[in-house]
């Protein structure tokens, strides 16, 4: 049963967060995936803010379900632990970026102080994520399961790694940069959410 639980989580947290981009996207006028950041889709004033807002809140909440139910299901050393924490963080960061949002079309003059906080929830957040794929691909070296998530961990991890940099006005393409980290952790999520699927229940 917390198999099936936690393997809904993680689909219904991304099909959430996927649906509140495509969909807040159509209904931005001129909104550009390529050079505008996800939260402006949920930033104070824009048209979209309170759905995708609260899609973001029950996205990351589910997410940070998902990744703390992992750690009971797989087999617990320190390194897997640590990983689905800072996983689990990166759920967290999701969440309270929506509960705290950022400024119209996420302006960085004069910030608000929920501004501030959506900046530190979600930068913080990216990071944990990026660190725990790495961590959880190390420690699934010693699973039964465990075949070829390190691999994948590195073709996940290491995208993310290199475009969180990228992730800032001073790049033009910066939507698309925060759209690699994106993918990479959503790939990286469902790879976990389907081992824990078609593992036995003894071994996960």
């Amino acid at each position: 049963m917390i198999r099936h639980i936690a393997f809904g989580c993680a689909v219904l947290s991304l099909l959430a967060l996927a649906a509140a981009t495509i969909a807040g996207g159509m209904a931005y006028p001129g909104y550009d995936h390529l050079t505008q950041y996800i939260s402006e889709l949920g930033a104070t004033g824009a048209p979209t803010s309170r759905g995708v807002s609260l899609a973001f809140v029950v996205s990351g909440a589910l997410l940070t379900a998902f990744w703390l139910l992992c750690a009971g299901l797989f087999p617990r050393s320190l390194l897997s632990i640590l990983g689905f924490g800072l996983s689990a963080l990166n759920g967290a960061g999701l969440m309270l970026g929506g509960v705290f949002r950022c400024d119209f079309e996420c302006s960085t003059a004069d910030l608000s102080p929920a501004a501030v906080l959506h900046d530190v929830f979600g930068g913080v957040g990216y990071l944990c994520g990026i660190v725990g794929v790495f961590l959880v691909g190390l420690a699934a070296r010693g699973w039964p399961q465990g075949r070829g998530l390190f691999g994948l961990s590195l073709i996940c991890g290491i995208p993310a790694a290199l475009a969180i940099w990228l992730i800032h006005p001073a790049f033009e393409w910066y939507g698309a940069a925060q759209r690699v980290v994106e993918i990479a952790l959503a790939a990286w999520t469902v790879a976990v959410a389907l081992r824990i699927r078609t593992s036995t229940k003894g071994t996960a």
